[in-house]
């Protein structure tokens, strides 16, 4: 008997309390499954069930290895049934939720694209900063940037999102270009916040950098309105690359302090619960990660701003 057979054998004693019942759920005899117990435990050199004439009781060592094992059991399940819905087709309502600006740009396009390769699939799509309860929401995958956490939510991530210090053509003309963090204090720095006074930058601790402080005459809470000012020539602005590169490609934005990149944000996935998580929102997910490998590698174009 193979060492997965066995294992699903013991999930069912446990879970049943008793061999004869185990049994008759899995069409074994009760000897089939005393042996199967004994050659687990042989093969482990623990003993993990205690027996009595009434019923079968874990050992120590029994319930912590039936933890692993209902684990085992729940990713194979998953698997199994992440396979099947690939192959059949998708179907049900697929509920995801995204910061608004990743989300209007990276996620929602995307998002169409998996729903017309799964036609029999809904999607909707929640455009939110604000961090929501998956499960009060009816939330089936959250995409979120930065660090993640909070009880019961499993998390996993998909890439990482570079960000690139920026700015317009027209702003460098006239202000030129700082060389180094420590001139952006002579510069109008586009800051994502609301309040007043200095705000830091930090940067990769791999170019050696220290962070730095900045302030400028426009402030937002919002990337897109800050690309928009930068566009504009209103300032230096930090933005992440998902948005930057048409404006990069286009020639309206350019580096600048390109040795001295800002650190990327983690991009995860995060489901409302850490088990069974439904095949759609395990595809999707694997869907983004794959979508985000343009982003691996991809360095920032080498500063051409006007200097002075």
């Amino acid at each position: 008997m193979d060492k997965l057979t066995q294992i699903k054998i013991f999930a069912r004693v446990a879970e049943r309390g008793g061999f004869s019942a185990a049994g008759r759920d899995l069409g074994l005899g009760q000897s089939v499954v005393s042996k199967a117990i004994a050659a687990l435990e042989a093969g482990l050199g623990a003993r993990l069930v205690s027996r009595s004439t009434r019923k079968v009781a874990l050992t120590e060592a029994g319930q912590a290895y039936c933890r692993h094992c209902r684990s085992i059991l729940d990713e194979l399940a998953e698997a199994d049934a992440a396979v099947g819905a690939a192959q059949a087709g998708l179907g049900g309502r697929l509920n995801i939720a995204a910061p608004v600006p990743f989300g209007l740009m990276f996620v929602s396009p995307r998002a169409a694209r998996f729903q017309a390769s799964h036609p029999g699939l809904a999607i909707g799509l929640d455009l939110d900063d604000r961090l929501v309860d998956l499960v009060a929401a009816n939330v089936d995958v959250a995409i979120r940037l930065g660090r993640v956490g909070g009880a019961g939510v499993a998390a996993r991530k998909l890439g990482d999102s570079p960000f690139l210090t920026l700015a317009a053509p027209d702003y460098l003309a006239r202000r030129g270009a700082p060389v180094r963090p420590e001139e952006l204090d002579r510069h109008d720095c586009l800051v994502y916040d609301h309040a007043a006074g200095v705000v830091t930058w930090d940067f990769d601790a791999a170019s050696g950098a220290t962070p730095v402080g900045v302030s400028g005459r426009y402030r937002c809470n919002n990337l897109l309105a800050l690309r928009d000012a930068a566009l504009a020539g209103l300032g230096i602005a930090r933005l992440p690359l998902w948005m930057a590169a048409p404006d990069l490609d286009a020639g309206t934005l350019r580096p600048v302090l390109a040795g001295f990149p800002p650190p990327p944000f983690a991009i995860h996935a995060v489901f409302p619960t850490p088990r069974r998580i439904p095949a759609k929102a395990r595809l999707f997910a694997d869907f983004m990660q794959e979508e985000l490998v343009c982003f691996r590698g991809r360095a920032a174009p080498p500063d051409q701003a006007i200097r002075r």
